[in-house]
């Protein structure tokens, strides 16, 4: 996830202004019952990394009011999308159809088009660049990725997995994705957490020792 959103109260102002577009600092200070300087703090890091926008209206006395709104970027990082349910729908169709191995066939394809649209990119890069490169796609996806070094690795928290409800019935789906980050990376990555076995995040460590 952008570390943008990580903070709580800047989430807490996205999500207000997701039902309650138009709404000034004052408004969302009495809203979040916190301070009008503490808001309009956040609201400065929302509009400078272009998740709100201000308009300006003109007061009968006094001052200009401005208020604020989210851009369409921000829609895109919280809105809830129905494209995992029609996948699993998708795939159900065509297991009952053609039967598992055509499924197991199409997302393996699907993944190595995602290898080969990307794997260009990623030649004759270091890996700390390739790390940053992978967690820019993944977040552009809506994954809301934590990027933490160590001396010896990489680790990966995935806070929002876009197939989850996918995932939960095509497991090979996980599988497929570990196979895109060990391709792109070039080195040994093993997966730590999984939403899928009950964890609260999916997480992957990118070994800084083992290239393949």
């Amino acid at each position: 996830m952008d570390p943008v959103l990580l903070k709580e109260t800047r989430g807490e102002i996205v999500n207000l202004l997701k039902t309650r577009q138009g709404l000034s600092a004052s408004e969302l200070a009495e809203e979040l019952e916190l301070h009008s300087m503490t808001i309009r703090q956040h609201l400065a890091i929302l509009e400078s990394n272009d998740y709100i926008l201000r308009t300006k209206e003109k007061s009968n006395r006094g001052r200009p009011k401005f208020f604020y709104h989210l851009t369409q970027k921000a829609k895109e990082k919280i809105s809830p999308r129905s494209y995992p349910q029609f996948a699993v729908g998708l795939l159900d169709t065509l297991a009952s159809t053609d039967g598992s191995e055509k499924v197991n066939h199409l997302l393996r394809t699907h993944i190595e088009n995602k290898i080969q649209a990307e794997i260009g990119n990623f030649e004759n890069k270091t890996l700390s660049q390739k790390v940053d490169m992978l967690t820019s796609l993944l977040d552009e996806e809506g994954y809301m990725v934590e990027l933490e070094e160590t001396s010896d690795a990489y680790l990966l928290k995935m806070h929002h997995c876009i197939l989850e409800d996918v995932a939960q019935k095509y497991r090979q789906l996980c599988d497929s994705e570990l196979e895109m980050f060990l391709r792109l990376l070039g080195v040994v990555v093993e997966r730590v957490c999984h939403t899928v076995a009950e964890d609260d995040y999916c997480s992957y460590r990118v070994s800084k020792l083992h290239v393949i």
